[in-house]
Protein backbone atom coordinates (compact mmCIF):
# COMPACT_ATOMS: atom_id res chain seq x y z
CA UNK A 1 0.00 0.00 0.00
CA UNK A 2 1.10 3.76 -0.58
CA UNK A 3 1.30 6.32 1.61
CA UNK A 4 -1.81 7.87 0.41
CA UNK A 5 -3.66 4.41 2.11
CA UNK A 6 -2.15 5.43 6.06
CA UNK A 7 -2.98 8.54 5.55
CA UNK A 8 -6.24 7.84 5.09
CA UNK A 9 -6.48 5.64 7.80
CA UNK A 10 -5.58 8.35 10.01
CA UNK A 11 -7.56 11.25 8.73
CA UNK A 12 -10.73 8.64 9.02
CA UNK A 13 -10.32 6.68 12.09
CA UNK A 14 -10.54 8.56 15.10
CA UNK A 15 -10.25 7.50 18.68
CA UNK A 16 -12.32 9.35 22.05
CA UNK A 17 -10.66 10.31 24.97
CA UNK A 18 -9.68 7.42 27.78
CA UNK A 19 -11.83 7.61 30.71
CA UNK A 20 -10.36 9.12 33.88
CA UNK A 21 -8.57 6.42 36.25
CA UNK A 22 -11.67 5.15 38.95
CA UNK A 23 -14.01 5.47 36.13
CA UNK A 24 -17.31 3.29 36.64
CA UNK A 25 -18.62 2.27 33.09
CA UNK A 26 -21.82 0.25 34.71
CA UNK A 27 -22.71 3.01 37.12
CA UNK A 28 -21.80 6.10 34.46
CA UNK A 29 -24.71 8.15 33.23
CA UNK A 30 -25.37 7.94 29.19
CA UNK A 31 -23.21 11.30 28.73
CA UNK A 32 -20.43 10.18 30.22
CA UNK A 33 -20.10 6.68 28.58
CA UNK A 34 -20.75 8.13 25.24
CA UNK A 35 -17.83 11.08 26.18
CA UNK A 36 -15.55 7.53 26.24
CA UNK A 37 -16.89 6.00 23.17
CA UNK A 38 -19.07 3.24 25.34
CA UNK A 39 -22.44 1.77 24.54
CA UNK A 40 -25.17 3.99 26.18
CA UNK A 41 -26.84 1.70 29.12
CA UNK A 42 -29.79 -0.33 27.07
CA UNK A 43 -33.18 -0.84 28.74
CA UNK A 44 -32.69 -3.70 31.17
CA UNK A 45 -35.82 -5.27 30.87
CA UNK A 46 -37.12 -4.39 27.19
CA UNK A 47 -33.82 -5.38 26.07
CA UNK A 48 -32.26 -8.09 28.51
CA UNK A 49 -30.22 -9.70 25.99
CA UNK A 50 -28.40 -6.58 24.24
CA UNK A 51 -28.28 -5.37 28.24
CA UNK A 52 -26.37 -8.84 29.34
CA UNK A 53 -23.96 -8.04 26.01
CA UNK A 54 -23.91 -4.23 27.17
CA UNK A 55 -23.02 -5.50 30.99
CA UNK A 56 -20.72 -7.80 30.16
CA UNK A 57 -18.40 -5.48 27.53
CA UNK A 58 -18.09 -3.05 30.23
CA UNK A 59 -17.77 -5.28 33.42
CA UNK A 60 -13.77 -6.55 34.99
CA UNK A 61 -11.72 -7.22 33.43
CA UNK A 62 -11.87 -3.79 31.55
CA UNK A 63 -8.50 -2.00 29.96
CA UNK A 64 -9.78 0.77 27.61
CA UNK A 65 -7.17 1.65 25.13
CA UNK A 66 -7.04 4.19 22.27
CA UNK A 67 -6.59 1.72 19.29
CA UNK A 68 -3.54 2.01 17.03
CA UNK A 69 -3.43 1.58 13.29
CA UNK A 70 -0.22 1.20 11.06
CA UNK A 71 1.54 4.41 9.85
CA UNK A 72 3.51 2.40 7.31
CA UNK A 73 3.61 -0.85 5.23
CA UNK A 74 6.15 -2.49 7.82
CA UNK A 75 3.86 -2.62 10.71
CA UNK A 76 1.67 -4.89 8.95
CA UNK A 77 4.14 -7.67 8.70
CA UNK A 78 3.31 -9.46 11.58
CA UNK A 79 0.00 -10.78 10.54
CA UNK A 80 -1.21 -8.84 7.61
CA UNK A 81 0.47 -8.82 4.32
CA UNK A 82 -1.27 -5.94 2.68
CA UNK A 83 0.27 -6.75 -0.87
CA UNK A 84 -1.14 -9.92 -1.00
CA UNK A 85 -4.64 -9.58 1.23
CA UNK A 86 -7.36 -8.73 -0.40
CA UNK A 87 -10.87 -7.42 1.40
CA UNK A 88 -12.23 -9.31 3.36
CA UNK A 89 -16.02 -9.07 2.56
CA UNK A 90 -15.63 -8.89 -1.07
CA UNK A 91 -17.31 -11.98 -2.17
CA UNK A 92 -15.83 -12.52 -5.87
CA UNK A 93 -17.24 -14.98 -9.06
CA UNK A 94 -14.95 -14.98 -11.74
CA UNK A 95 -15.65 -15.28 -15.03
CA UNK A 96 -13.93 -16.68 -18.14
CA UNK A 97 -11.83 -14.00 -18.81
CA UNK A 98 -10.59 -13.78 -15.27
CA UNK A 99 -12.54 -10.67 -14.51
CA UNK A 100 -14.71 -10.46 -12.07
CA UNK A 101 -18.35 -11.06 -12.26
CA UNK A 102 -21.24 -9.95 -9.46
CA UNK A 103 -21.52 -12.56 -6.57
CA UNK A 104 -24.62 -15.10 -7.40
CA UNK A 105 -25.23 -17.88 -5.07
CA UNK A 106 -27.38 -20.55 -4.97
CA UNK A 107 -29.79 -20.66 -2.47
CA UNK A 108 -32.41 -23.58 -1.01
CA UNK A 109 -33.95 -23.36 2.20
CA UNK A 110 -32.76 -20.53 3.32
CA UNK A 111 -29.20 -22.14 2.35
CA UNK A 112 -26.67 -20.31 0.04
CA UNK A 113 -23.58 -21.75 -1.47
CA UNK A 114 -20.32 -19.48 -1.59
CA UNK A 115 -16.87 -19.76 -2.57
CA UNK A 116 -15.35 -18.11 0.43
CA UNK A 117 -17.91 -17.39 2.66
CA UNK A 118 -20.15 -18.90 5.46
CA UNK A 119 -21.99 -18.50 8.50
CA UNK A 120 -25.26 -16.65 8.24
CA UNK A 121 -27.10 -13.24 7.51
CA UNK A 122 -30.48 -11.60 8.14
CA UNK A 123 -32.25 -8.58 6.31
CA UNK A 124 -33.86 -6.01 8.26
CA UNK A 125 -38.01 -5.91 8.63
CA UNK A 126 -39.12 -3.84 6.22
CA UNK A 127 -39.17 -0.75 5.62
CA UNK A 128 -36.27 -0.55 8.47
CA UNK A 129 -32.62 -0.63 7.86
CA UNK A 130 -30.36 -1.98 10.84
CA UNK A 131 -28.33 0.72 12.52
CA UNK A 132 -26.50 -1.83 15.34
CA UNK A 133 -25.31 -5.40 14.54
CA UNK A 134 -23.55 -7.30 17.85
CA UNK A 135 -21.74 -10.44 18.09
CA UNK A 136 -18.92 -12.80 20.16
CA UNK A 137 -16.90 -15.67 19.58
CA UNK A 138 -13.93 -17.36 20.58
CA UNK A 139 -10.64 -17.32 18.15
CA UNK A 140 -10.56 -20.52 16.65
CA UNK A 141 -7.65 -22.91 16.53
CA UNK A 142 -5.96 -23.09 12.76
CA UNK A 143 -4.68 -26.52 11.37
CA UNK A 144 -3.34 -27.65 7.94
CA UNK A 145 -6.54 -29.59 6.12
CA UNK A 146 -5.71 -33.03 5.97
CA UNK A 147 -7.27 -33.10 2.41
CA UNK A 148 -5.47 -30.59 0.25
CA UNK A 149 -7.74 -28.82 -2.10
CA UNK A 150 -6.91 -28.14 -5.49
CA UNK A 151 -2.98 -26.70 -6.54
CA UNK A 152 -1.94 -26.45 -2.18
CA UNK A 153 0.59 -28.20 -1.39
CA UNK A 154 0.97 -28.43 2.28
CA UNK A 155 3.68 -25.38 2.09
CA UNK A 156 0.84 -23.26 1.28
CA UNK A 157 -0.61 -20.38 3.68
CA UNK A 158 -4.18 -20.98 5.03
CA UNK A 159 -5.73 -18.11 6.09
CA UNK A 160 -8.92 -17.25 7.41
CA UNK A 161 -11.14 -14.53 9.26
CA UNK A 162 -13.75 -13.95 11.43
CA UNK A 163 -15.85 -11.14 11.79
CA UNK A 164 -19.18 -8.95 12.37
CA UNK A 165 -20.91 -6.80 9.04
CA UNK A 166 -23.22 -4.70 7.38
CA UNK A 167 -24.38 -5.02 4.15
CA UNK A 168 -21.85 -6.69 1.18
CA UNK A 169 -23.76 -9.56 0.90
CA UNK A 170 -24.55 -8.31 -2.84
CA UNK A 171 -21.92 -6.27 -4.94
CA UNK A 172 -23.92 -2.89 -6.44
CA UNK A 173 -22.90 0.76 -7.33
CA UNK A 174 -21.55 2.42 -4.06
CA UNK A 175 -21.96 -0.71 -1.86
CA UNK A 176 -19.55 -0.92 0.87
CA UNK A 177 -19.12 -3.34 3.76
CA UNK A 178 -17.94 -2.09 7.66
CA UNK A 179 -16.56 -4.76 9.51
CA UNK A 180 -14.70 -6.29 12.48
CA UNK A 181 -13.04 -9.04 13.35
CA UNK A 182 -10.10 -11.33 14.04
CA UNK A 183 -7.56 -13.22 11.34
CA UNK A 184 -6.51 -16.99 12.15
CA UNK A 185 -3.62 -17.71 9.24
CA UNK A 186 -1.83 -20.95 9.40
CA UNK A 187 1.54 -21.80 7.31
CA UNK A 188 3.14 -25.15 6.66
CA UNK A 189 7.09 -24.68 5.92
CA UNK A 190 9.24 -27.70 5.89
CA UNK A 191 7.14 -29.64 8.35
CA UNK A 192 7.07 -27.12 10.44
CA UNK A 193 3.67 -25.22 11.59
CA UNK A 194 3.38 -21.37 12.50
CA UNK A 195 -0.27 -19.62 13.55
CA UNK A 196 -0.65 -15.98 13.90
CA UNK A 197 -3.66 -13.95 14.75
CA UNK A 198 -4.49 -10.64 14.87
CA UNK A 199 -7.43 -8.03 15.51
CA UNK A 200 -8.27 -5.90 12.34
CA UNK A 201 -11.39 -3.42 11.23
CA UNK A 202 -12.39 -2.77 7.24
CA UNK A 203 -14.89 -0.73 5.24
CA UNK A 204 -14.83 -2.24 2.08
CA UNK A 205 -16.08 -0.14 -0.63
CA UNK A 206 -16.76 -1.32 -4.49
CA UNK A 207 -14.67 -0.11 -6.51
CA UNK A 208 -11.68 0.99 -4.28
CA UNK A 209 -8.55 -1.39 -4.30
CA UNK A 210 -7.27 0.29 -1.15
CA UNK A 211 -10.40 -0.74 1.22
CA UNK A 212 -8.00 -3.26 2.86
CA UNK A 213 -8.07 -4.48 6.08
CA UNK A 214 -6.43 -2.38 9.29
CA UNK A 215 -4.32 -4.05 11.85
CA UNK A 216 -5.48 -2.64 15.06
CA UNK A 217 -2.28 -3.22 16.28
CA UNK A 218 -1.56 -2.82 20.03
CA UNK A 219 -5.10 -5.57 20.57
CA UNK A 220 -3.78 -8.93 20.62
CA UNK A 221 -5.40 -11.81 20.30
CA UNK A 222 -4.83 -15.64 20.75
CA UNK A 223 -6.18 -18.87 20.15
CA UNK A 224 -9.03 -19.50 22.71
CA UNK A 225 -9.51 -15.89 22.84
CA UNK A 226 -13.17 -14.62 23.79
CA UNK A 227 -14.43 -11.52 21.68
CA UNK A 228 -16.81 -9.40 21.70
CA UNK A 229 -17.81 -6.61 19.26
CA UNK A 230 -20.28 -4.28 18.16
CA UNK A 231 -20.95 -2.06 14.94
CA UNK A 232 -23.26 1.05 15.48
CA UNK A 233 -24.29 3.73 12.47
CA UNK A 234 -24.62 7.28 13.39
CA UNK A 235 -26.52 9.57 12.18
CA UNK A 236 -23.57 11.17 9.91
CA UNK A 237 -23.24 7.83 8.34
CA UNK A 238 -20.11 7.22 9.87
CA UNK A 239 -19.66 4.02 12.15
CA UNK A 240 -18.71 3.68 15.43
CA UNK A 241 -16.57 0.23 16.03
CA UNK A 242 -16.28 -1.20 19.74
CA UNK A 243 -13.71 -4.26 20.08
CA UNK A 244 -13.47 -6.19 23.46
CA UNK A 245 -11.16 -9.32 23.90
CA UNK A 246 -12.86 -10.68 27.32
CA UNK A 247 -10.33 -12.87 28.07
CA UNK A 248 -7.47 -10.28 28.41
CA UNK A 249 -9.73 -7.33 29.22
CA UNK A 250 -8.49 -4.95 26.43
CA UNK A 251 -11.08 -3.07 25.09
CA UNK A 252 -10.89 -0.40 22.10
CA UNK A 253 -13.69 1.66 20.49
CA UNK A 254 -13.74 4.22 17.27
CA UNK A 255 -15.20 6.16 14.90
CA UNK A 256 -14.54 5.61 11.08
CA UNK A 257 -15.91 8.15 8.36
CA UNK A 258 -17.79 6.67 5.38
CA UNK A 259 -15.03 6.09 2.32
CA UNK A 260 -16.50 8.74 -0.05
CA UNK A 261 -20.17 8.23 -1.55
CA UNK A 262 -21.71 5.12 -0.38
CA UNK A 263 -25.01 3.97 -0.43
CA UNK A 264 -27.43 3.80 2.73
CA UNK A 265 -26.03 1.09 5.24
CA UNK A 266 -28.15 -1.62 6.43
CA UNK A 267 -29.88 -4.00 4.26
CA UNK A 268 -28.08 -7.30 5.75
CA UNK A 269 -26.23 -7.83 9.26
CA UNK A 270 -23.72 -10.63 8.85
CA UNK A 271 -21.63 -13.00 11.05
CA UNK A 272 -19.50 -15.11 9.00
CA UNK A 273 -15.94 -17.16 8.53
CA UNK A 274 -14.46 -16.28 5.60
CA UNK A 275 -11.64 -17.19 3.74
CA UNK A 276 -9.39 -13.77 2.10
CA UNK A 277 -8.46 -13.80 -1.74
CA UNK A 278 -5.10 -11.83 -2.78
CA UNK A 279 -5.08 -8.16 -3.52
CA UNK A 280 -5.09 -7.39 -7.04
CA UNK A 281 -5.34 -11.43 -7.45
CA UNK A 282 -8.21 -14.26 -8.50
CA UNK A 283 -6.59 -16.63 -6.57
CA UNK A 284 -8.26 -17.31 -2.89
CA UNK A 285 -6.43 -18.37 0.10
CA UNK A 286 -7.11 -21.96 1.12
CA UNK A 287 -9.23 -22.47 4.28
CA UNK A 288 -7.74 -24.07 7.02
CA UNK A 289 -9.31 -26.65 9.26
CA UNK A 290 -10.96 -24.22 12.17
CA UNK A 291 -12.06 -25.64 15.76
CA UNK A 292 -15.58 -24.47 15.27
CA UNK A 293 -16.24 -20.78 15.65
CA UNK A 294 -19.58 -20.68 17.68
CA UNK A 295 -21.33 -16.82 16.84
CA UNK A 296 -22.86 -15.84 20.09
CA UNK A 297 -25.00 -12.77 20.77
CA UNK A 298 -26.41 -12.09 17.72
CA UNK A 299 -28.22 -9.55 17.48
CA UNK A 300 -29.01 -6.85 15.58
CA UNK A 301 -31.14 -3.54 15.68
CA UNK A 302 -33.22 -1.58 12.53
CA UNK A 303 -35.24 1.05 12.53
CA UNK A 304 -36.54 3.20 9.50
CA UNK A 305 -34.35 6.25 10.51
CA UNK A 306 -31.26 6.74 12.86
CA UNK A 307 -32.50 8.22 16.11
CA UNK A 308 -35.95 6.83 15.50
CA UNK A 309 -37.37 3.90 17.49
CA UNK A 310 -35.33 0.59 16.70
CA UNK A 311 -36.72 -2.89 16.59
CA UNK A 312 -34.11 -5.94 17.61
CA UNK A 313 -33.75 -8.88 15.35
CA UNK A 314 -31.73 -11.79 16.11
CA UNK A 315 -31.63 -15.17 13.84
CA UNK A 316 -35.47 -16.28 13.52
CA UNK A 317 -34.99 -16.19 10.28
CA UNK A 318 -31.24 -16.75 9.21
CA UNK A 319 -30.23 -17.49 6.11
CA UNK A 320 -27.17 -20.03 6.12
CA UNK A 321 -24.08 -19.89 3.67
CA UNK A 322 -21.77 -22.90 3.54
CA UNK A 323 -18.28 -22.84 1.75
CA UNK A 324 -17.11 -24.70 -1.11
CA UNK A 325 -14.07 -25.79 -2.39
CA UNK A 326 -12.15 -27.70 -5.12
CA UNK A 327 -10.93 -30.81 -4.86
CA UNK A 328 -8.85 -33.35 -7.56
CA UNK A 329 -8.47 -36.71 -7.65
CA UNK A 330 -10.56 -37.38 -8.17
CA UNK A 331 -12.28 -33.86 -9.11
CA UNK A 332 -14.92 -32.59 -6.90
CA UNK A 333 -16.27 -29.50 -5.12
CA UNK A 334 -16.85 -30.12 -1.66
CA UNK A 335 -18.31 -27.71 1.24
CA UNK A 336 -15.77 -27.35 3.63
CA UNK A 337 -17.10 -24.79 6.13
CA UNK A 338 -20.70 -24.78 6.94
CA UNK A 339 -23.39 -23.35 9.64
CA UNK A 340 -25.76 -24.07 11.81
CA UNK A 341 -28.31 -22.38 13.94
CA UNK A 342 -27.65 -22.63 17.32
CA UNK A 343 -30.21 -20.91 19.02
CA UNK A 344 -31.99 -17.58 18.24
CA UNK A 345 -28.78 -15.64 18.84
CA UNK A 346 -26.06 -17.86 18.21
CA UNK A 347 -24.86 -19.81 15.26
CA UNK A 348 -22.60 -22.76 14.78
CA UNK A 349 -19.47 -22.94 11.65
CA UNK A 350 -17.80 -25.88 10.99
CA UNK A 351 -14.82 -26.91 9.19
CA UNK A 352 -15.59 -31.01 7.21
CA UNK A 353 -12.36 -32.26 5.61
CA UNK A 354 -13.72 -32.83 2.22
CA UNK A 355 -13.13 -36.97 2.08
CA UNK A 356 -11.24 -38.94 -0.61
Amino acid sequence: MDKQFYADIARRAHAFPLPPIGFEPLSATNPQLEKHGLLARPDEEAEPDFFLLWKTMLSSPLQVIQPEFPKRAGLFKRVFDLHRHAPFGHRRRLTRTGGVAPPVTRGYRHREDSRNWSGAYITPVRPNRFVHVTGGWTVPEPAVPTVLPNAATGNDEFRSSTWIGLDGHRVYPHSSLPQIGTSQFIRRANGADTIQTGAWWQWWKKGDPNSAPVEIVNFPVSVGDKILASLKVQASGDVHFHLKNQTSGLFTTFVVIAPGTIVPLGSTAEWIMERPTELHSTHVYPLPRCSDVIFNHCMAKSSVSIGAATTMQKLDNPRLIRMYEIFESPHRIAFVSQAQKNGRSSVRIFYREAGT
